[in-house]
This record gives structure tokens, C-alpha cells and sequence, in this order.
């Protein structure tokens, strides 16, 4: 397809948050930029503590709030010399737009602000979500958002290649402890090795049968880092091995559930425990921003509202294999999907991209699922 004009719209947004870096906990210039933007729009525009910001716009009269939400932060660039283009350059060929962000999520934040600029004669309010820190804390920010202004629905923008998401995996982070006794190597038995049990612990967990849903399919556990005290150490048995594991998680599992199913499997290993990680990120704005590494995962319980969304756009659900600021909506009962431009592949890759075609078309596809939900 050849490359569209450069001058439109949703395009030269995306082009200019994609030139401002902006890592988690690091989003600040884009945070002006988009406010700036947001103004221009006719958007009334409020930051939060966490240095998020937001766009409202009231309709005609008294009606439904309705949030889109997309996040800013990306994932870092952490070798920029593999990269063909530049991360930050916003470059246009090959009917794409390349660079860091474009698919994670500011496609997706440039198209949900010129819909909802554009969308005419409509009841209550809807407010466009510039949300921080949603790569390490996800849905943390959007929580405060929810607490600030209750939503009668929520759209998170996230590359679904223009699908309406309708379920969505959650994430669990954990980490395992084995403790032993230290030696001198020379006397191994004099010592405890915790390395030892930690090898045993692991094998049990992955060993542990986990659930499956038909449509997100089956959960993972999967270990991502291992290791040991003391550390460097070139004549000691180690006194202390620690392990963490990433979990998917399908819907109707806790924190407890998830605890409760891996202390079974580690049942009468001495010296082995288990718990949820904590993650926390100071926020461009100062303020200190922590939560437990649990996400829950949701699946839609309104059919009659998934089948008119689906309807207006003319397209197949989706479920997604990777959490979202989403679960902050579902966990607190409100209808929440997900929708946006590009492909989840793209995210976190060296030379990420977004189609330019799915970029020109966002826009109207959240005019088609707004004037649904609102009956224009």
C-alpha cells in the first residue's frame, strides 16, 4: 500500500508522542505534550497525582462516563544499535510506522483522541486516559483514574489489530525462598545447600497441572530468574537460593488460590516459602506508586453489550494473552474491553511498528463503539 499523508491527523500525534522517549516512570514530556494537545482539542484537561493526564469532554446533557484509556510509558531500548530505525524517530515506510511506542500504546492514545474530539452530539462524558507506569504496575494508575471518576465503561486501548478484546489473561508475580546452611565447600555435608532444594522445589512446579479456558487457553508458569547467596562465591555452599516466576493467570483465580495451589505442590520441603512479589515505581510526578504483582484476569459478563459493540465494528472477539490497565475496570465490576490499532507482536520488539492502514482506521473504530454504547 503506498504511505498515506503525513499531515494527517491521528498520524502526526502518533508521530510526535512516538519521538518523545517516554520509559516507565519517565513520562513527563510526553505528559506536557499530551496535555498541550488535549487543549488544543477543546478537551478540559486535569493531571493526577501519579502525573498522568486527562482529557473530558461533556456532551449534552446528563449520560454515561465513559473512559478511554491508553498508556504512555513504553518498555526501554535497551540495545538502540539493533535496531534498523530509530527508536524515536518516527519513521514512515513500508506502509508502517516504525519506533518505540507506536504499537504500545500511542497509536492507540493519538486515535482515542481524535475520536472522541471529533464525536458529535452526544449525552454525558467521556475522558480520554494518558495513564503512566502501566508496564510494571498495570493498572495502578488507572485505579486512581476510577476512583476519581466512576465509568460506566472502559475502553484500554492495546494493539488488538482493531478486534474487540473481550477477555483478558491475568499475571501473577512469584517468588520463592529455600533456605539452608552455609559450609565450606571442602565439607559440603557440614553445610545445607539451598540450591539443592530449590532445584526440587521448581521441579514440582513444573510438574503442577494448571488450568485452561477454551477461549484464553491454558495458564503458564513459567521460572524467570534463579539465584543465590552468598554471591560471588568461590568456596561456600549457599545459605539462600531465591527463584521468580511469572504466572498467566485465567479467570476465577486469586492471590490466595494461586498461593494456596503452589504451597500444596511445595508441601514438606523444609526451609522453602513462597510469596507474591511487590512491584513499585516512582512516578515522574513524585509520588511513590507500589501494588502486589497481581493482575486478575476477566473475561466480559454483559453479552447483550459485547454483541452490539461486535456489531458496530463488524469484527470477531478477541482474548488476549497479556494483562491490561483493563483488569482495574473488571475488577471493580465495570464493563471493560479493549480495542486498538496494531498487532501485540509488535510490542515490546526491536524495530516495533504499527500499520499505517489499522493507525488511519482506529479513529472511526472508536466513533463505531462509542455510538453504540451511547445509542447515537
Amino acid at each position: 500500500m503506498a504511505d498515506p499523508d503525513s499531515s494527517s491527523p491521528v498520524l502526526e500525534l502518533c508521530r510526535e508522542f512516538v519521538r518523545i522517549p517516554s520509559f516507565s516512570g519517565q513520562e513527563g514530556e510526553l505528559a506536557a505534550a499530551v496535555a498541550t494537545r488535549m487543549g488544543a482539542m477543546g478537551f478540559s484537561v486535569e493531571s493526577d497525582s501519579t502525573g498522568g493526564v486527562l482529557g473530558l469532554r461533556k456532551g449534552r446533557g446528563p449520560g454515561p462516563t465513559v473512559i478511554l484509556d491508553a498508556h504512555m510509558d513504553t518498555v526501554p531500548v535497551p540495545d538502540p544499535a539493533a535496531w534498523r530505525h530509530d527508536p524515536f524517530g518516527a519513521e514512515i515506510g513500508q506502509g508502517r510506522l516504525w519506533g518505540r511506542g507506536s504499537a504500545d500504546t500511542k497509536g492507540s492514545l493519538a486515535a482515542m483522541l481524535c475520536a472522541a474530539a471529533a464525536l458529535e452530539d452526544f449525552p454525558g462524558t467521556l475522558i480520554v486516559s494518558a495513564s503512566v507506569c502501566e508496564e510494571d504496575l498495570t493498572g495502578a494508575a488507572l485505579a486512581l483514574v476510577l476512583e476519581r471518576h466512576p465509568a460506566d465503561l472502559v475502553l484500554v486501548g492495546e494493539p488488538t489489530c482493531l478486534r474487540l478484546g473481550t477477555a483478558q489473561k491475568g499475571r501473577a508475580g512469584l517468588l520463592v525462598e529455600a533456605t539452608g546452611r552455609g559450609a565450606h565447600t571442602s565439607r559440603p555435608e557440614l553445610g545445607d545447600n539451598a540450591i539443592y532444594k530449590m532445584l526440587e522445589a521448581v521441579s514440582r512446579l513444573r510438574a503442577l497441572p494448571l488450568p485452561a479456558d477454551p477461549e484464553l487457553g491454558p495458564g503458564v508458569c513459567e521460572l524467570i530468574e534463579i539465584d543465590s547467596e552468598p554471591r560471588p562465591s568461590p568456596g561456600m555452599v549457599p545459605h539462600l537460593c531465591r527463584a521468580r516466576l511469572a504466572l498467566r493467570l485465567l479467570p476465577g483465580e486469586t492471590a490466595q488460590t494461586v498461593l494456596d495451589r503452589t504451597r500444596r505442590a511445595l508441601d514438606g520441603l523444609e526451609g522453602v516459602s513462597v510469596r507474591l512479589m511487590e512491584s513499585r515505581r516512582r512516578c515522574h510526578s513524585g509520588l511513590d506508586l507500589a501494588m502486589p504483582e497481581f493482575v486478575p484476569a476477566w473475561k466480559n459478563q454483559d453479552a447483550a453489550l459485547e454483541a452490539r459493540l461486535l456489531g458496530a465494528l463488524g469484527t470477531t472477539p478477541f482474548a488476549a494473552p497479556f494483562t491490561t490497565n483493563a483488569s482495574a475496570a473488571a475488577a471493580r465490576g465495570i464493563p471493560a474491553f479493549l480495542l486498538g490499532p496494531g498487532a501485540i507482536e509488535q510490542a515490546h520488539a526491536v524495530d516495533e511498528w504499527i500499520a499505517l492502514d489499522q493507525l488511519e482506521a482506529a479513529p472511526r473504530a472508536y466513533t463505531q463503539v462509542l455510538g453504540a454504547f451511547l445509542g447515537r
